[in-house]
């Protein structure tokens, strides 16, 4: 935890390369500029080069995502320096990585309201399983009036109506019956 609060690295790196191009020749150099520029941009002083922290962190010695040059020897080519960045922080190794990092360290809320959620699903199946015990009741009901050519409706199916109809009437008796 101590190493995410205190973020990667960025030593005083003095990278340089000689180039030729055209018949011109040119000094290609680190600036310390591009540790504010990229955020998992770390420097080593000893191997004089450039590694990804998330991945270093993420991806152990000997797994295939650890078998970039970001996580292995370092990157010294100054050349190409912003396009091989951009690679990288576009490939799924350094996206995961970063995911990784991001939420090192942090509480689980699903953990925490564990519990919590438990009791939210407990309570859900129960109002489910009561809704499918009354559906069930429903259906027993229509089918009786069913097998008996009996009519679903009455005239007046009004909550205080005294003649309802045959299946109210058959759904207050096995309510009852029930203690629903």
């Amino acid at each position: 935890m101590a190493t995410k609060l205190l973020g990667p690295p960025r030593p005083n790196l003095s990278i340089k390369q000689a180039a030729v191009k055209g018949g011109k020749s040119y000094n290609r150099g680190f600036f310390r500029r591009w540790f504010d520029q990229t955020s998992w941009l770390l420097g080593c002083e000893t191997a004089g080069s450039l590694f990804c922290f998330p991945c270093l962190l993420f991806n152990p010695v000997g797994t295939t995502a650890a078998r970039c040059s970001w996580t292995t020897t370092g990157v010294t080519d100054m050349h190409h320096l912003a396009e091989k960045g951009k690679r990288h922080k576009a490939s799924k190794i350094h996206m995961d990585s970063c995911l990784k990092f991001s939420t090192f360290g942090r509480v689980n809320i699903a953990e925490e309201l564990d519990s919590s959620y438990r009791l939210a699903v407990r309570s859900h199946n129960e109002e489910v399983g009561r809704n499918q015990h009354l559906l069930n009741r429903i259906i027993d009901c229509v089918k009786f009036c069913g097998v008996f050519e009996l009519a679903l409706r009455g005239k007046d199916e009004s909550k205080g109506s005294k003649n309802a109809g045959i299946f109210r009437g058959l759904l207050d008796l096995v309510a009852s019956l029930d203690g629903v």
